[in-house]
Parts: C-alpha cells; sequence; structure tokens
C-alpha cells in the first residue's frame, strides 16, 4: 500500500475512534444542543482536558454532542459546565471547570457545522483536535495532543507543543489563505492539492525533511525553501524535533 494512502486510512481511523460514542460509566454526562447558523459563520471551541472533533455537513446548524468523564462522584461532576455564547454568526463552546476538584475531568466534543464555517478557535490543553470537510478558516491549537485536518478548504493555523500535525488540503492555498503550522516536538505532514501553487518554509532541528519539490536552503538559517507551481501563497511547516514532509495529495485523501 503507498504510503499517503496508509496515511489517509490511518487519519479516517482515528477519526472514527474519538468519534465513537464512550461506554456509559457512572461518572459520565453527555450534553447536547443544537444551534442555528448560517453559512459563513465562526465557530470556537475552547477546552481544558479532552478532545474536540469538528465534521462539515450540509445544514445551517451547529449540532453539539459533549461528552464529561471522570473518576468524580456525579455530584461533584455536575459542578463541570459547558458555557455557549451565541450571536447571529457565532457559537462559542467554554469548558468551564471549578478548582479544587478531586479528580480530572475529560470532556470530548463532538461538533458538526456548515461547512463554510470558520473555525476561529479549537483550544485544549490536552486532547488531540481533529477536523474533517470544512471550507473555512481555521485556527487550532493543542499543549499535549495530536492535530488532523482532512479535506479542509481555506487558512490553516495549527499549533502543538507535543504532538504531530498532518493537514489535508482539498484547494489552495492562496494569498488570502495561507498555511502554518508548528510543533515542537512531533512530525508536521501536508498533502497539497493537485496543482497547487505555494511557497513553502519548512524547518526541523532535529529530523528530516522530506519533499518532492526541489528544496533550496537559506544561507540565513536553516529553514528550507521550496516553490510548488508557481508560488505566491506562504506555506509554513516547522519543528524542533521531528519530520517535516510535504506532498501532493493522492486521490482519495
Amino acid at each position: 500500500m503507498r504510503r499517503g494512502r496508509y496515511l489517509g486510512l490511518l487519519l479516517a481511523a482515528s477519526l472514527a475512534a474519538i468519534a465513537a460514542p464512550h461506554p456509559a460509566r457512572a461518572s459520565e454526562r453527555v450534553w447536547q444542543r443544537s444551534f442555528v447558523l448560517p453559512p459563513g459563520g465562526h465557530v470556537a471551541v475552547v477546552n481544558i482536558r479532552g478532545s474536540v472533533l469538528v465534521e462539515g455537513w450540509d445544514r445551517n446548524q451547529v449540532q453539539a454532542i459533549v461528552s464529561l468523564r471522570s473518576s468524580l462522584p456525579p455530584d461533584e461532576l455536575a459542578d463541570v459546565q459547558v458555557d455557549v455564547e451565541t450571536r447571529s454568526n457565532l457559537v462559542k463552546f467554554h469548558t468551564h471547570c471549578p478548582t479544587g476538584l478531586s479528580a480530572p475531568v475529560i470532556v470530548d466534543y463532538r461538533l458538526r457545522v456548515p461547512r463554510q464555517t470558520h473555525l476561529d478557535e479549537l483550544s485544549t490543553l490536552a486532547g488531540n483536535i481533529l477536523v474533517r470537510d470544512v471550507e473555512g478558516a481555521l485556527a487550532a491549537r493543542t499543549l499535549h495532543g495530536d492535530l488532523v485536518a482532512l479535506n479542509v478548504d481555506g487558512s490553516v493555523e495549527a499549533e502543538a507543543l507535543t504532538g504531530d500535525i498532518s493537514v489535508s488540503l482539498a484547494a489552495g492555498p492562496d494569498a488570502r489563505s495561507p498555511v502554518r503550522l508548528e510543533t515542537v516536538s512531533g512530525n508536521v505532514e501536508l498533502s497539497l492539492p493537485p496543482r497547487a501553487n505555494a511557497d513553502l518554509e519548512l524547518s526541523t532541528v532535529a529530523g528530516r525533511i522530506e519533499s518532492p519539490y526541489p528544496i533550496e536552503v537559506s544561507m540565513a538559517d536553516s529553514t528550507r525553501h521550496a516553490q510548488v507551481g508557481a508560488g505566491g501563497a506562504l506555506v509554513e511547516l516547522r519543528t524542533v524535533r521531528g519530520d517535516v514532509r510535504v506532498a501532493p495529495r493522492e486521490t482519495g485523501l
């Protein structure tokens, strides 16, 4: 099996595993609500510990299923809340945990959003962030976890402290949709659509850089540069301890 095809299957399996419901537990609470949101609207999730999964769909509606899990007794778990801010074109979720809890709480978000949604902020301190089939801008950050975005179309800013970042673009990038993927300890991988035009800046301190595009080494620093197609859109892929890979997207990814 070719490596790119294997990667696509692996990422899809990871998405399915995160999306699967957890078995019922004594200290688990499920929170579910829906909100009207027009195409081109904005969604944000500010989490603490747990995953964030966002999928695009063909409805003008945000559907949220939030699972709160812990070894806390049910009355203490009830003190952990999901706050929601809503406006005509915005839905923002925020995990609120009171101080002094006797055990950690895992809060997993699963959202379905209109495809043309801008994901202004998806953040968690410890957990994976996974996005697919969304056509708006994406900004995501985790301290400890992986970031995966499949079939996205728009500017992408993804940051991690310890974790891998893998992104597959459905279209672009262009001058209005730059891409910046950066982690400290982990691999960075980007799949570009056919006939993409981009200027690549690739950097790693302790790792390899793999790309089919001709690479030039900067005389000023360790950054590698490459032009894809006619160039133009800035694409930055950076890690300190890990590999950097960029290649055309294969059919089916």
